[in-house]
């Protein structure tokens, strides 16, 4: 072990977002077996009309056949905070989300921004307006538990 790297996970209690039912309810569409889109997604084998994929771009969310699990990992990743499943919702959905990016916020890794995405000038709702008035879905500031990994030792390499 050139760098005498020890580490450990460990659960600590940090700010996170419950994603639970909003008020009126969720109005995502659940996917029925043989369901057919005509402007679906193409899979990595060319055919359309996959369930399971998800689509992020600046601004844009776009669900075919998604379980919760999914959107919950994904907004994780937008918002930079661990999301937790408060909803119950047990199918698989299909939702377009929109919303007016954060300046300040940098796509995540792997996204690029191109010309299809909303600009920084157009306006829009912010993220959590968005998923409560399109998905019916509501984001909940909260402390949970988020496992994290813990650095006990680590020592600059030696000379080769």
């Amino acid at each position: 072990m050139r760098f005498q790297f020890k580490s450990h996970r460990e659960t600590k209690q940090l700010p996170v977002y419950a994603l639970v039912i909003a008020k009126n309810g969720p109005k995502l569409q659940e996917s029925k077996p043989g369901d057919t889109y005509p402007n679906g997604f193409k899979g990595p084998d060319g055919h359309e009309g996959m369930h399971g994929l998800l689509f992020t771009g600046k601004g844009q969310l776009t669900g075919q056949g998604v379980p919760i699990a999914i959107l919950t990992q994904v907004l994780s990743e937008q918002l930079g905070r661990t999301v937790l499943d408060k909803t119950g919702l047990m199918g698989e959905y299909d939702f377009t989300l929109r919303w007016m990016p954060d300046v300040s916020q940098t796509p995540p890794v792997g996204q690029q921004e191109t010309d299809s995405t909303p600009s920084h000038e157009s306006s829009g709702p912010s993220m959590f307006t968005a998923i409560q008035d399109q998905l019916g879905l509501r984001l909940e500031s909260k402390k949970g538990p988020v496992e994290v990994l813990v650095i006990d030792h680590v020592e600059r390499p030696s000379e080769n």
